[in-house]
């Protein structure tokens, strides 16, 4: 429990919800420290601990479950000195943790060197409408609730970098939506509902620990009603030994295809890509939107070839393609996108002209 409720602070910690409850996508921080329990200060518990702290780490910054095995991780972790940036000792309740932190650029470029995906800290936000059937009642969990399911989950999305909500349970949701409605998948009353929460996708999970193992469900479908609901984008459904497990086998689960769809590795490919903006008023504006696309996992460089009017135009070297480019930019809640643009003619405006017969994609709009 301790340490359930320590990663329950990490979590609110390392999760910056942005505007919260305005825009959806989230940006998580931390996913280069760990805190890690320690028996004592000696050499030997610190190496294992920041031998451990790196494996979370690893896992954080790839999200998935095979980069540790890979043999260069391996290597690392065996010997993780040249990764390391600091630690330090932390007493928590009574508890001793050793606080690690990595070299960010060296984490990513271990990735990168063995071939293996990055996943970059804004991430989709998931809302999870969870039914629990326990010894004493059956009941949806709430952003408040003080089960143990609750607190597991947050320590697994703290572990897994998966930013998770659970409704409030206020008089709209509670009219909105039953336990039934989530036990039975249905699936448009449980989407309408989930439309007041800025997330980007919602979860519908049942948990029963009644008998001598605990059998889980969930499944996953995206919030915008644009998309098909009829069928889920990932689901399973499992009966396993504790609820530690099922629910660390739903964020798995979700986690997997967030990894499979934001994840970018290397393609070993010389590949590009021109965006324009559009209503640029102030150079900061310009200088935002570098950085923004600087901290993408799929983009290499980056760099302004025309600056017109209000218009501005990046030129964007990809380690993945033009559509995980679009799909990360869509987590985005400062951009926003316009159209396709027209190609694009030779300025002396003191920037590289673009080829003219170049066609450019969408027009985006910052709105930082």
């Amino acid at each position: 429990m301790l340490k359930t409720l320590l990663n329950s602070s990490i979590f609110c910690a390392g999760y910056l919800l942005l505007q919260t409850n305005l825009v959806s996508a989230a940006e998580v921080y931390q996913l280069d420290e760990t805190l890690v329990p320690v028996e004592s200060r000696s050499a030997a518990q610190r190496q294992k601990a920041i031998s451990i702290g790196l494996r979370e780490v690893v896992l954080k910054n790839s999200g998935t479950k095979a980069s540790i095995s890979h043999p260069s991780v391996q290597a690392k972790v065996k010997n993780p000195s040249s990764l390391l940036s600091q630690f330090g000792y932390k007493e928590i309740d009574g508890e001793l943790f050793l606080q690690v932190s990595f070299d960010h650029q060296r984490i990513i470029q271990l990735l990168r060197d063995a071939q293996l995906p990055v996943w970059g800290k804004q991430r989709p936000l998931t809302l999870i409408w969870l039914v629990e059937d326990d010894a004493e009642a059956r009941q949806i969990v709430n952003d408040e609730s003080v089960l143990d399911s609750r607190e597991l989950f947050q320590s697994a999305s703290e572990s897994n970098g998966v930013p998770l909500l659970f409704p409030i349970m206020d008089l709209d949701d509670n009219m909105n939506v039953t336990l039934n409605d989530i036990r039975g998948k249905f699936v448009e009353q449980v989407a309408r509902a989930s439309q007041r929460y800025q997330a980007d996708y919602f979860v519908m999970a049942s948990i029963d620990t009644r008998g001598e193992s605990v059998e889980y469900s969930f499944a996953l479908y995206p919030k915008s009603t644009g998309e098909t609901m009829s069928t889920p984008l990932t689901s399973k459904s499992k009966v396993v030994k504790d609820l530690d497990t099922a629910v660390n086998e739903i964020i798995s689960g979700v986690s997997e295809f967030y990894v499979g769809r934001y994840a970018i590795a290397d393609s070993g490919s010389d590949l590009d890509s021109y965006v324009t903006f559009v209503d640029i008023t102030e150079l900061k504006q310009v200088v935002e939107i570098e950085k923004y696309f600087k901290q993408l996992s799929a983009v290499k460089s980056v760099q302004l070839t025309q600056l017109q009017g209000t218009s501005a135009k990046f030129k964007l070297d990809l380690f993945g393609t033009e559509e995980d480019l679009r799909r990360l930019m869509k987590l985005e809640p400062r951009v926003s996108v316009l159209g396709e643009s027209m190609p694009v003619t030779p300025t002396d405006d003191g920037f590289d002209p673009l080829p003219s017969n170049e066609v450019q994609g969408p027009e985006y709009r910052w709105q930082g």
